[in-house]
Protein backbone atom coordinates (compact mmCIF):
# COMPACT_ATOMS: atom_id res chain seq x y z
CA UNK A 1 0.00 0.00 0.00
CA UNK A 2 1.17 2.90 -0.52
CA UNK A 3 2.23 5.92 2.07
CA UNK A 4 -0.32 8.39 2.26
CA UNK A 5 0.53 11.92 1.60
CA UNK A 6 1.15 14.07 4.51
CA UNK A 7 0.17 17.64 4.13
CA UNK A 8 1.76 20.33 6.07
CA UNK A 9 -0.67 22.62 7.73
CA UNK A 10 0.49 25.78 7.46
CA UNK A 11 0.17 25.07 3.56
CA UNK A 12 -1.52 27.20 1.10
CA UNK A 13 -3.44 23.98 0.45
CA UNK A 14 -4.19 23.37 4.70
CA UNK A 15 -5.49 26.69 4.97
CA UNK A 16 -7.84 26.61 1.71
CA UNK A 17 -9.20 23.18 3.59
CA UNK A 18 -9.59 25.63 6.51
CA UNK A 19 -10.90 28.71 5.03
CA UNK A 20 -13.24 28.08 1.97
CA UNK A 21 -16.19 26.12 3.24
CA UNK A 22 -19.33 27.04 2.11
CA UNK A 23 -21.88 24.41 0.96
CA UNK A 24 -24.24 27.07 -0.83
CA UNK A 25 -22.88 30.46 -2.34
CA UNK A 26 -24.74 33.32 -1.88
CA UNK A 27 -25.25 33.72 -5.38
CA UNK A 28 -27.10 30.25 -5.08
CA UNK A 29 -28.95 31.07 -2.12
CA UNK A 30 -30.56 34.04 -3.92
CA UNK A 31 -31.39 33.13 -7.26
CA UNK A 32 -32.27 29.24 -6.26
CA UNK A 33 -33.04 28.91 -2.71
CA UNK A 34 -34.51 32.08 -2.02
CA UNK A 35 -35.55 33.27 -5.22
CA UNK A 36 -36.85 30.18 -7.07
CA UNK A 37 -40.14 30.77 -5.19
CA UNK A 38 -43.34 32.53 -7.37
CA UNK A 39 -44.50 35.86 -4.95
CA UNK A 40 -42.83 37.89 -2.71
CA UNK A 41 -44.02 36.57 0.51
CA UNK A 42 -43.10 33.34 -0.17
CA UNK A 43 -39.60 34.39 -1.40
CA UNK A 44 -40.08 36.05 2.45
CA UNK A 45 -40.81 33.26 4.06
CA UNK A 46 -38.34 30.64 2.73
CA UNK A 47 -35.38 32.98 3.55
CA UNK A 48 -36.96 33.36 7.13
CA UNK A 49 -37.06 29.16 7.22
CA UNK A 50 -33.56 28.76 5.80
CA UNK A 51 -32.38 31.29 8.35
CA UNK A 52 -33.53 29.54 11.17
CA UNK A 53 -32.67 26.28 10.35
CA UNK A 54 -29.49 27.30 9.94
CA UNK A 55 -29.41 29.19 13.17
CA UNK A 56 -30.12 26.23 15.32
CA UNK A 57 -27.81 24.51 12.96
CA UNK A 58 -25.38 26.49 14.35
CA UNK A 59 -26.26 26.39 18.22
CA UNK A 60 -26.37 22.47 17.54
CA UNK A 61 -22.72 22.80 16.35
CA UNK A 62 -21.95 25.08 19.02
CA UNK A 63 -22.80 21.66 21.03
CA UNK A 64 -21.10 19.13 19.31
CA UNK A 65 -17.54 21.21 19.37
CA UNK A 66 -18.03 21.56 23.42
CA UNK A 67 -18.58 17.89 23.17
CA UNK A 68 -15.85 16.54 20.40
CA UNK A 69 -13.77 18.75 23.09
CA UNK A 70 -14.81 16.67 26.39
CA UNK A 71 -14.62 13.40 24.63
CA UNK A 72 -10.97 14.23 23.37
CA UNK A 73 -9.97 15.25 26.92
CA UNK A 74 -11.13 12.22 28.49
CA UNK A 75 -9.66 9.73 25.85
CA UNK A 76 -6.64 11.33 25.92
CA UNK A 77 -6.52 10.58 30.02
CA UNK A 78 -7.28 6.90 29.41
CA UNK A 79 -4.56 7.08 26.80
CA UNK A 80 -1.82 9.11 28.70
CA UNK A 81 -2.46 7.53 32.51
CA UNK A 82 -3.77 4.57 31.52
CA UNK A 83 -1.81 3.37 28.48
CA UNK A 84 -4.81 2.52 26.35
CA UNK A 85 -3.73 2.58 22.51
CA UNK A 86 -6.92 2.36 21.43
CA UNK A 87 -8.55 5.42 23.29
CA UNK A 88 -5.21 7.08 21.23
CA UNK A 89 -6.75 6.22 17.87
CA UNK A 90 -10.21 7.21 19.22
CA UNK A 91 -8.81 10.69 19.98
CA UNK A 92 -7.00 11.41 16.73
CA UNK A 93 -10.05 10.35 14.78
CA UNK A 94 -11.83 13.11 17.48
CA UNK A 95 -9.38 15.62 16.19
CA UNK A 96 -10.34 15.35 12.26
CA UNK A 97 -14.13 15.15 13.47
CA UNK A 98 -13.31 18.51 15.09
CA UNK A 99 -11.73 19.91 12.33
CA UNK A 100 -14.22 18.93 10.22
CA UNK A 101 -17.01 20.46 12.15
CA UNK A 102 -15.20 23.60 12.47
CA UNK A 103 -15.87 23.76 8.66
CA UNK A 104 -19.14 23.19 8.67
CA UNK A 105 -19.17 25.54 11.18
CA UNK A 106 -17.46 28.59 9.17
CA UNK A 107 -19.84 27.27 5.84
CA UNK A 108 -22.93 28.01 8.24
CA UNK A 109 -21.85 31.40 9.59
CA UNK A 110 -21.12 32.22 5.95
CA UNK A 111 -24.83 31.03 4.45
CA UNK A 112 -26.41 32.74 7.37
CA UNK A 113 -24.73 36.08 6.85
CA UNK A 114 -25.72 35.85 2.97
CA UNK A 115 -29.16 34.91 4.45
CA UNK A 116 -29.82 37.83 6.64
CA UNK A 117 -28.44 40.40 3.60
CA UNK A 118 -31.10 38.50 1.92
CA UNK A 119 -33.59 39.08 4.79
CA UNK A 120 -33.05 42.83 4.79
CA UNK A 121 -33.32 43.02 1.09
CA UNK A 122 -37.17 42.76 2.04
CA UNK A 123 -39.39 45.90 1.97
CA UNK A 124 -41.88 44.57 3.83
CA UNK A 125 -41.68 41.90 6.67
CA UNK A 126 -44.73 39.77 5.94
CA UNK A 127 -46.48 38.02 8.95
CA UNK A 128 -47.85 34.49 8.80
CA UNK A 129 -51.09 35.44 8.08
CA UNK A 130 -50.07 37.32 4.62
CA UNK A 131 -47.88 34.50 3.55
CA UNK A 132 -51.50 32.16 3.89
CA UNK A 133 -53.12 34.62 2.23
CA UNK A 134 -51.50 34.00 -1.03
CA UNK A 135 -51.53 30.69 -0.84
CA UNK A 136 -53.44 29.47 -3.57
CA UNK A 137 -52.05 32.69 -5.76
CA UNK A 138 -48.56 31.01 -5.40
CA UNK A 139 -49.26 27.55 -5.47
CA UNK A 140 -51.48 28.08 -9.25
CA UNK A 141 -48.01 30.06 -10.65
CA UNK A 142 -45.99 27.01 -8.96
CA UNK A 143 -47.72 24.32 -10.44
CA UNK A 144 -48.63 26.65 -13.69
CA UNK A 145 -44.64 27.04 -14.04
CA UNK A 146 -43.98 23.29 -13.59
CA UNK A 147 -46.39 22.17 -16.20
CA UNK A 148 -44.81 24.29 -18.90
CA UNK A 149 -41.56 23.07 -17.85
CA UNK A 150 -42.32 19.84 -18.48
CA UNK A 151 -43.80 20.80 -21.94
CA UNK A 152 -40.62 22.25 -22.35
CA UNK A 153 -38.41 19.16 -21.82
CA UNK A 154 -40.92 16.27 -22.96
CA UNK A 155 -44.08 17.80 -24.57
CA UNK A 156 -46.23 16.61 -21.74
CA UNK A 157 -47.04 17.04 -18.37
CA UNK A 158 -45.94 14.90 -15.52
CA UNK A 159 -48.26 12.49 -13.60
CA UNK A 160 -47.29 13.70 -10.90
CA UNK A 161 -47.14 17.80 -11.88
CA UNK A 162 -50.76 16.42 -13.38
CA UNK A 163 -52.04 15.30 -9.69
CA UNK A 164 -51.09 18.48 -8.60
CA UNK A 165 -52.69 20.24 -10.78
CA UNK A 166 -56.42 18.62 -10.40
CA UNK A 167 -55.92 18.91 -6.62
CA UNK A 168 -56.45 22.56 -6.78
CA UNK A 169 -58.94 22.31 -9.68
CA UNK A 170 -56.60 23.11 -12.43
CA UNK A 171 -56.57 21.07 -15.85
CA UNK A 172 -53.82 19.49 -17.73
CA UNK A 173 -52.94 23.27 -19.72
CA UNK A 174 -52.38 25.45 -17.27
CA UNK A 175 -52.39 28.48 -19.77
CA UNK A 176 -55.96 27.83 -20.49
CA UNK A 177 -57.27 27.84 -17.18
CA UNK A 178 -55.07 31.14 -16.78
CA UNK A 179 -56.48 32.64 -19.73
CA UNK A 180 -60.01 31.94 -18.99
CA UNK A 181 -59.48 33.74 -15.32
CA UNK A 182 -57.90 36.91 -17.32
CA UNK A 183 -61.19 36.61 -19.55
CA UNK A 184 -63.20 36.60 -16.35
CA UNK A 185 -61.44 39.51 -15.11
CA UNK A 186 -61.44 41.75 -17.93
CA UNK A 187 -65.21 41.25 -18.28
CA UNK A 188 -65.71 42.06 -14.62
CA UNK A 189 -63.20 45.31 -15.03
CA UNK A 190 -63.09 46.03 -18.16
CA UNK A 191 -59.33 47.20 -18.53
CA UNK A 192 -57.27 46.09 -21.86
CA UNK A 193 -53.48 45.50 -21.16
CA UNK A 194 -50.60 44.99 -23.48
CA UNK A 195 -47.28 43.08 -23.33
CA UNK A 196 -44.43 45.10 -25.77
CA UNK A 197 -42.08 42.12 -26.38
CA UNK A 198 -38.57 42.45 -27.84
CA UNK A 199 -36.19 39.02 -28.05
CA UNK A 200 -32.39 40.09 -28.26
CA UNK A 201 -29.36 38.56 -28.81
CA UNK A 202 -27.97 40.33 -25.64
CA UNK A 203 -29.97 41.96 -23.13
CA UNK A 204 -31.09 45.63 -23.25
CA UNK A 205 -29.45 47.89 -20.84
CA UNK A 206 -31.14 51.03 -22.14
CA UNK A 207 -34.16 51.53 -24.36
CA UNK A 208 -33.54 49.86 -27.71
CA UNK A 209 -33.83 51.62 -30.96
CA UNK A 210 -36.83 50.16 -32.02
CA UNK A 211 -39.01 50.79 -29.77
CA UNK A 212 -38.70 54.27 -29.86
CA UNK A 213 -41.69 56.17 -29.65
CA UNK A 214 -43.88 52.96 -28.83
CA UNK A 215 -44.23 53.49 -25.24
CA UNK A 216 -45.75 57.34 -25.74
CA UNK A 217 -48.23 55.93 -28.91
CA UNK A 218 -49.84 53.56 -26.70
CA UNK A 219 -53.16 55.51 -25.12
CA UNK A 220 -53.63 55.95 -21.26
CA UNK A 221 -56.34 53.55 -20.94
CA UNK A 222 -54.35 50.66 -21.82
CA UNK A 223 -52.02 48.98 -19.69
CA UNK A 224 -48.59 48.22 -20.50
CA UNK A 225 -45.65 46.40 -20.03
CA UNK A 226 -42.13 45.89 -21.71
CA UNK A 227 -40.56 42.44 -21.48
CA UNK A 228 -37.12 41.63 -23.33
CA UNK A 229 -36.10 38.05 -23.81
CA UNK A 230 -32.71 37.68 -24.59
CA UNK A 231 -29.52 35.07 -25.28
CA UNK A 232 -32.12 32.22 -26.35
CA UNK A 233 -32.70 30.92 -29.79
CA UNK A 234 -35.15 32.01 -31.85
CA UNK A 235 -37.75 29.64 -31.11
CA UNK A 236 -36.99 29.44 -27.28
CA UNK A 237 -37.30 33.29 -27.27
CA UNK A 238 -41.11 33.80 -28.74
CA UNK A 239 -42.17 31.08 -26.77
CA UNK A 240 -40.98 32.54 -23.43
CA UNK A 241 -42.49 35.60 -24.39
CA UNK A 242 -45.85 33.93 -25.11
CA UNK A 243 -45.53 32.23 -21.68
CA UNK A 244 -44.56 35.83 -20.15
CA UNK A 245 -47.33 37.20 -22.20
CA UNK A 246 -49.88 34.34 -20.75
CA UNK A 247 -48.66 34.62 -17.56
CA UNK A 248 -48.52 38.25 -17.25
CA UNK A 249 -52.45 37.96 -17.43
CA UNK A 250 -52.66 40.77 -20.47
CA UNK A 251 -55.01 40.96 -23.37
CA UNK A 252 -52.70 41.42 -26.40
CA UNK A 253 -49.12 41.10 -27.42
CA UNK A 254 -47.04 43.42 -29.21
CA UNK A 255 -44.18 41.91 -30.92
CA UNK A 256 -41.38 44.14 -32.44
CA UNK A 257 -38.59 42.47 -33.86
CA UNK A 258 -34.90 44.85 -32.84
CA UNK A 259 -34.42 45.38 -36.59
CA UNK A 260 -37.70 46.55 -37.15
CA UNK A 261 -38.66 50.20 -36.81
CA UNK A 262 -42.34 51.24 -36.86
CA UNK A 263 -43.91 54.45 -37.14
CA UNK A 264 -44.81 55.81 -33.94
CA UNK A 265 -48.65 55.13 -34.53
CA UNK A 266 -48.29 51.67 -35.63
CA UNK A 267 -49.78 50.29 -32.63
CA UNK A 268 -53.14 52.38 -32.59
CA UNK A 269 -53.42 51.52 -36.29
CA UNK A 270 -53.15 47.95 -35.35
CA UNK A 271 -55.23 48.15 -32.92
CA UNK A 272 -58.01 49.66 -34.56
CA UNK A 273 -58.05 46.22 -36.69
CA UNK A 274 -58.08 44.64 -33.34
CA UNK A 275 -61.34 46.02 -32.35
CA UNK A 276 -63.17 45.46 -35.34
CA UNK A 277 -62.57 41.60 -34.73
CA UNK A 278 -59.63 40.19 -36.04
CA UNK A 279 -57.42 38.53 -33.76
CA UNK A 280 -53.52 38.74 -35.40
CA UNK A 281 -52.40 41.42 -37.54
CA UNK A 282 -49.14 43.58 -38.56
CA UNK A 283 -47.33 45.89 -40.00
CA UNK A 284 -45.78 45.53 -43.55
CA UNK A 285 -41.84 45.58 -44.06
CA UNK A 286 -39.48 44.76 -46.79
CA UNK A 287 -37.38 42.04 -46.80
CA UNK A 288 -33.44 42.58 -46.29
CA UNK A 289 -32.82 42.55 -49.90
CA UNK A 290 -32.29 44.89 -53.56
CA UNK A 291 -35.39 43.07 -54.91
CA UNK A 292 -38.44 45.55 -53.45
CA UNK A 293 -40.36 42.63 -52.01
CA UNK A 294 -42.65 42.66 -48.46
CA UNK A 295 -41.98 40.03 -46.05
CA UNK A 296 -45.51 38.78 -45.68
CA UNK A 297 -46.92 35.81 -47.98
CA UNK A 298 -50.16 35.57 -49.30
CA UNK A 299 -51.43 33.21 -52.13
CA UNK A 300 -52.75 34.20 -55.27
CA UNK A 301 -53.90 31.58 -58.14
CA UNK A 302 -52.79 29.23 -56.11
CA UNK A 303 -48.89 30.33 -55.99
CA UNK A 304 -47.27 31.75 -52.89
CA UNK A 305 -46.23 35.74 -53.46
CA UNK A 306 -44.87 37.92 -51.11
CA UNK A 307 -47.23 40.85 -50.52
CA UNK A 308 -46.36 44.28 -52.14
CA UNK A 309 -47.15 47.72 -50.19
CA UNK A 310 -50.27 48.71 -51.83
CA UNK A 311 -51.74 50.76 -48.73
CA UNK A 312 -54.21 48.22 -48.55
CA UNK A 313 -55.10 45.41 -45.73
CA UNK A 314 -54.79 42.09 -47.14
CA UNK A 315 -55.45 38.78 -45.54
CA UNK A 316 -51.69 37.05 -45.39
CA UNK A 317 -50.53 32.82 -45.53
CA UNK A 318 -47.42 34.31 -43.50
CA UNK A 319 -47.70 36.76 -41.32
CA UNK A 320 -44.59 38.14 -40.32
CA UNK A 321 -43.52 39.02 -36.50
CA UNK A 322 -41.51 42.09 -37.21
CA UNK A 323 -44.16 44.22 -35.78
CA UNK A 324 -47.41 41.97 -34.79
CA UNK A 325 -50.26 42.58 -32.31
CA UNK A 326 -51.74 39.42 -31.31
CA UNK A 327 -54.56 38.81 -28.82
CA UNK A 328 -54.69 36.47 -26.42
CA UNK A 329 -57.33 33.94 -27.97
CA UNK A 330 -55.03 32.95 -30.21
CA UNK A 331 -52.87 31.45 -27.70
CA UNK A 332 -55.38 30.02 -25.92
CA UNK A 333 -56.69 27.80 -29.44
CA UNK A 334 -53.27 26.52 -29.90
CA UNK A 335 -50.93 24.56 -28.66
CA UNK A 336 -47.65 24.91 -27.22
CA UNK A 337 -44.87 25.25 -28.22
CA UNK A 338 -46.40 28.03 -30.36
CA UNK A 339 -43.07 28.82 -32.22
CA UNK A 340 -40.59 26.08 -34.19
CA UNK A 341 -37.91 26.83 -36.35
CA UNK A 342 -37.14 23.60 -38.97
CA UNK A 343 -35.32 23.33 -41.95
CA UNK A 344 -38.29 24.45 -43.99
CA UNK A 345 -40.34 27.08 -41.65
CA UNK A 346 -39.14 30.18 -39.81
CA UNK A 347 -40.99 30.70 -36.52
CA UNK A 348 -43.35 32.90 -37.73
CA UNK A 349 -44.35 30.53 -40.56
CA UNK A 350 -44.45 27.72 -38.18
CA UNK A 351 -46.87 30.17 -36.18
CA UNK A 352 -49.04 30.99 -38.59
CA UNK A 353 -49.77 27.76 -39.92
CA UNK A 354 -50.82 27.31 -36.52
CA UNK A 355 -53.21 29.92 -36.63
CA UNK A 356 -54.80 28.70 -39.95
CA UNK A 357 -55.63 25.69 -38.53
CA UNK A 358 -57.12 27.18 -35.71
CA UNK A 359 -59.45 29.05 -37.85
CA UNK A 360 -57.56 32.49 -37.65
CA UNK A 361 -56.97 35.11 -40.35
CA UNK A 362 -54.28 36.37 -40.18
CA UNK A 363 -53.77 40.27 -41.74
CA UNK A 364 -51.24 42.43 -42.83
CA UNK A 365 -51.95 46.29 -43.31
CA UNK A 366 -49.60 47.72 -45.79
CA UNK A 367 -49.88 51.33 -45.06
CA UNK A 368 -48.20 51.04 -41.59
CA UNK A 369 -45.00 50.85 -43.16
CA UNK A 370 -41.53 49.82 -41.37
CA UNK A 371 -38.30 50.28 -41.74
CA UNK A 372 -35.90 47.31 -42.14
CA UNK A 373 -32.44 47.13 -40.89
CA UNK A 374 -29.35 45.00 -41.36
CA UNK A 375 -27.60 44.74 -38.23
CA UNK A 376 -24.17 44.13 -40.35
CA UNK A 377 -23.89 46.31 -42.93
CA UNK A 378 -26.67 49.06 -41.28
CA UNK A 379 -28.35 49.30 -44.57
CA UNK A 380 -32.06 50.61 -44.08
CA UNK A 381 -34.88 49.01 -46.16
CA UNK A 382 -38.05 50.49 -46.17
Amino acid sequence: MNEMVEIDKDTELMLALKWLPQPRTDYQLEKFVVGRHETEEMRYAHCVLNIRIKYNALRRSKIALEKIDFQIEQLKVKAEDMGDKLSEFKWREKVIDKEEAEGAVLGAIRELSALYKIWNTFEKKYTREEINAVQEIYWKKRLSKQAENDLLATGRVSKGNLESLSHIGMTANPQLDHVREVEQKFLEVGNISVLIAVATKDKAIDNLPCLEGVWESIPDVIQRKKYNCYGRSTAEAYNDIALQFLNDGADLLYIIEDDTFPPHDAFTRLYEHIKQGKKAVGAWYPKKQDKHEGSAIIVREGKREYLNDDGGVHEVYTLPMGCVLYTAEVFRKTTFPYFVTTDCLTQDSFFSQKLRDAGFKLYCDTSIRCKHIDRVTSKVYE
